[in-house]
């Protein structure tokens, strides 16, 4: 798997989890299948660049955004303030990642439903 492809299934992933959207509901709101979703999340398939794109406005970040790698890197205590700081929006909660990790990995979930 490619860089790329691991940043894309990756930032999906957690685009989803940040948004609280089943694979099922992006597919939707991206005119994809959830089957679509469900192989860019797995890195089981080639994407045309029209499908990033519409995944990208549904999850409302860019195609730059879905292909940024997001390597984990130690923080000093003044990064640690600056994210306390930071609204909640702008992070994950870590049990809405979990359940699209494992909706992501074929493992059924009960993930809340959110209005489109």
């Amino acid at each position: 798997m490619s860089k790329g492809e691991q940043a894309l299934r990756v930032n999906v992933i957690v685009g989803r989890a940040k948004i609280r959207m089943s694979q099922a509901q992006l597919a939707k709101r991206a005119n994809v299948s959830r089957q679509t979703i469900s192989r860019i999340e797995r890195a089981a398939t080639d994407i045309r660049i029209e499908v990033v794109e519409r995944i990208a406005s549904a999850l409302g970040v860019t195609v730059a955004d879905l292909f940024a790698s997001t390597g984990a890197k130690r923080v000093n205590d003044r990064e640690l303030a600056r994210r306390a700081a930071t609204p909640r929006r702008d992070y994950v909660d870590a049990r809405d990642l979990l359940l699209a990790v494992d909706e992501a990995a074929g493992r059924s979930v009960g993930l809340p439903e959110v209005d489109l």
